[in-house]
């Protein structure tokens, strides 16, 4: 069930001054309630959802495919996977990957009669110049605690390059560059080697979890790949349904 409050986070109509000004509002909100402080006892996160999109052109009209792989902790397996498809009416634009998917994303985990206990995308969390990627996004809409773990850094500083590929090895992102001295400076998240030999990814709280949950979280879902197999597997099923 989506909240009424939240259903303006599922408009794919918004011009990007309008879905800014909606950014801030909620990232204000949840500054202010604390609704990103960890809402996870140890362990009570058997139902991990994973979320990727896949995009192609229909009659000239961009097309998304969205999965959300439903992935069982303890037995560490899928036991579900559901898809959606839909125009995406927004076009790519940095910081607003959360209404260009929201809503095919919201689709396809409705599919599911489970409720997931945490949720990981592609994308950022807070690490974000609003605090609220498409983790937030996702978290808040959905009532889910969530992780971001992008491959690609966006906002902030961190000495990343040169971090030793072994599993575990991190470094965190600042908002600002530590030497500045900023009195406002925090750390966003980590960039971190989730598998041996494998590039770093970049990982940030979206809703309702702790970063070293986050972190711990990560760590245990994530094999032979360079992100956990939540998303990893998503990633697959969705490029194997949009090539059907």
């Amino acid at each position: 069930m989506i909240e009424k409050e939240y259903k303006e986070l599922l408009r794919d109509d918004l011009d990007f001054f309008t879905a800014e000004k909606i950014q801030l509002k909620y990232s204000h909100e949840l500054a202010r309630m604390s609704l990103i402080s960890d809402s996870l006892r140890e362990k009570d996160y058997n139902i991990i959802v994973g979320v990727d999109v896949h995009y192609f052109k229909e009659q000239q009209r961009e097309m998304g495919v969205a999965c959300a792989t439903f992935w069982d902790f303890n037995k560490k397996k899928v036991i579900e996977t559901h898809f959606a498809k839909m125009e995406i009416k927004i076009p790519y634009k940095p910081g607003f990957l959360g209404f260009r998917e929201a809503k095919v994303i919201t689709h396809a985990i409705r599919e599911s009669k489970i409720k997931a206990d945490l949720l990981m995308c592609d994308g950022h969390g807070i690490i974000h110049p609003r605090n609220f990627g498409e983790a937030v996004h996702l978290g808040l809409v959905l009532e889910i605690p969530s992780i971001g773990i992008a491959k690609n850094p966006f906002i902030g500083f961190a000495v990343w390059k040169s971090l030793e590929r072994v599993k575990g090895a991190k470094t965190p992102i600042f908002l600002r560059n530590p030497k500045s001295n900023s009195l406002n400076n925090k750390i966003l998240g980590y960039a971190i080697c989730l598998a041996d030999s494998k590039k770093p990814v970049f990982l940030s709280i979206g809703y309702k979890i702790s970063i070293e949950k986050a972190l711990s979280i990560a760590l245990e879902t994530t094999y032979d790949h360079r992100q956990p197999e939540p998303v990893i597997l998503a990633d697959k099923y969705a490029r194997k349904f949009m090539r059907k």
